[in-house]
C-alpha cells in the first residue's frame, strides 16, 4: 500500500483524493480540534487510533475510522506525503517525545505531526516541503523540527514530558506516580524498579508482573490521565444478556462489547472507572468490585443500571476472583444477577455508588 513520489495534496481543489488524518489521543476530538482539522484539510479519510480516542470519536458524531493498531503501524502503511499525524499533547516536551517515538518506529520514513496545543506542525526527518507549506498555510501553525528520539539505556525506560503527580502507565496498567518531568525505570532480575522520578506503586507492579514480565524497551509507556472530559450518557441497555468480565485489563472494554453483552464485571477502582467511562454512551453498565485503591485516571461515568461495590476487608484481586466463577456462560438478565451477587456477598462489601435503572429492593 505504501506509494512513493512527490507530496500532492493541497495541490489542488480536490485534495481529499491524496491524503488522510490519523487521529490519537480523546483530546483532539473533545476540543474540537477533529472537526476543526477534518473541516479545514478535507482528508480523503480520517483513521482514529487508542480507546479513548474512539470513545471520544463516537461521541462527537464525526465520520472516522477506527484501528486498534498502534499509530506508528497505521502510519507506515503509507509515505510521509500521504498521512498526517493529529495528537493533543499536554505540554511542547511531551509533544516532541510523543513524536519522536513514533518517528522512531517508522525506520526512513518522514513523519508531519501537528500539535494543536502548541500550535506547530513538527516534522521529524524527510518530508516534501510542499506539503508542509500547504499544512502552515492552512492551519496558521508555525513549523518545528521535531527532537531526536532518545535512545534507552540498556534495561531501562525512559518516559518524558510527565507531570509531578500524574499516573505513570505500563501496558495499560499504573505502576507508580511522577515526581519529575521525566520518569526512568528498569527491569531487574525480572521485577521493574524506579530509578528516577517515580513513586512505584507496589501494587500496581504486582498487577503488571502477573500478566507476565514485559520488554521495557517495547511496552506501551504513557504518563498522565487518559481522558479528561466527562462521557455522554447512552440508554442502549440490554436488560438481557451475557456478562463481560474485565479483570485489571480495562483497554480489552472493547473487546467484549458483542451484541449480546447486557453489562460487564469490572474488577479494580480503575478498570471500574474505565469500564463504566466506556461503557456510559454505549448505555452498558457495569457492575465494580473495588477496594479504594483508585487513580482517578477518568471522569466518572456509567450507564444506568451500574453498581460499585468496595470490598470491606479484602483486596479486589481475591473477592474479584471468586465473583468470576459466578458469572455463567449464558443469558442473565442483569439486575437480578447483580442482586445476586451482592446478596451472596453480604457485609463483605458495601455499594458505594449506583447509577439509575438499578432498583436496589428489587428481588
Amino acid at each position: 500500500m505504501k506509494k512513493t513520489g512527490s507530496c500532492q495534496f493541497g495541490m489542488s481543489n480536490n485534495n481529499s483524493d491524496h491524503f488522510i488524518l490519523v487521529f490519537h489521543g480523546a483530546e483532539v476530538f473533545d476540543t474540537g480540534d477533529a472537526s476543526t482539522f477534518i473541516r479545514l484539510l478535507n482528508p480523503e479519510k480520517s483513521i482514529v487510533a487508542g480507546v479513548m480516542a474512539r470513545t471520544a470519536a463516537g461521541e462527537s458524531g464525526l465520520e472516522v475510522i477506527y484501528d486498534g493498531r498502534r499509530p506508528s503501524e497505521i502510519l507506515s502503511q503509507y509515505g510521509a506525503h500521504e498521512a498526517v499525524l493529529v495528537h493533543r499533547a499536554k505540554n511542547s516536551v511531551s509533544a516532541h517525545r510523543f513524536g519522536s517515538i513514533i518517528h522512531s518506529h517508522l525506520e526512513e520514513r518522514g513523519l508531519i505531526f501537528i500539535e494543536p496545543g502548541t500550535g506547530q506542525i513538527l516534522v521529524y526527518g524527510s518530508v516534501e516541503m510542499s506539503c508542509i507549506r500547504w499544512l502552515k498555510e492552512k492551519t496558521g501553525y508555525i513549523i518545528v523540527n521535531g527532537e531526536r528520539h532518545k535512545d534507552n539505556p540498556p534495561g531501562m525506560r525512559r518516559i518524558g514530558g510527565c507531570l509531578p503527580g500524574e499516573p505513570v502507565f505500563v501496558n495499560g496498567i499504573i505502576i507508580g506516580h511522577a515526581t519529575n518531568e521525566e520518569v526512568v525505570i528498569s527491569l531487574q532480575d525480572g521485577a521493574i524498579e524506579a530509578v528516577s522520578g517515580i513513586l512505584i506503586k507496589e501494587h500496581g507492579i504486582e498487577k503488571l508482573m502477573r500478566s507476565g514480565c514485559p520488554d521495557i524497551q517495547k511496552a506501551w509507556c504513557k504518563s498522565g490521565h487518559i481522558r479528561l472530559s466527562f462521557p455522554k450518557k447512552g440508554d442502549n441497555q440490554r436488560k438481557r444478556g451475557k456478562i463481560a468480565v474485565i479483570d485489571h485489563k480495562a483497554m480489552a472494554c472493547y473487546d467484549c462489547f458483542g451484541f449480546d453483552i447486557c453489562g460487564i464485571l469490572a474488577i479494580g477502582d480503575d478498570t471500574t472507572s474505565i469500564c463504566g467511562h466506556i461503557g456510559c454512551s454505549r448505555g452498558i453498565p457495569v457492575l465494580g468490585i473495588t477496594d479504594g485503591d483508585i487513580d482517578g485516571i477518568v471522569p466518572e461515568g456509567y450507564a444506568p443500571g451500574s453498581v460499585v461495590l468496595l470490598a470491606v476487608n479484602e483486596r479486589d484481586d481475591e473477592l474479584g476472583r471468586e465473583i468470576v466463577k459466578m458469572v455463567p456462560e449464558y443469558q442473565v438478565i442483569w439486575n437480578e444477577w447483580v442482586h445476586e451477587i451482592i446478596s451472596k456477598l453480604g457485609d463483605r462489601v458495601r455499594i458505594v455508588h449506583h447509577e439509575y435503572g438499578f432498583i436496589q429492593n428489587e428481588q
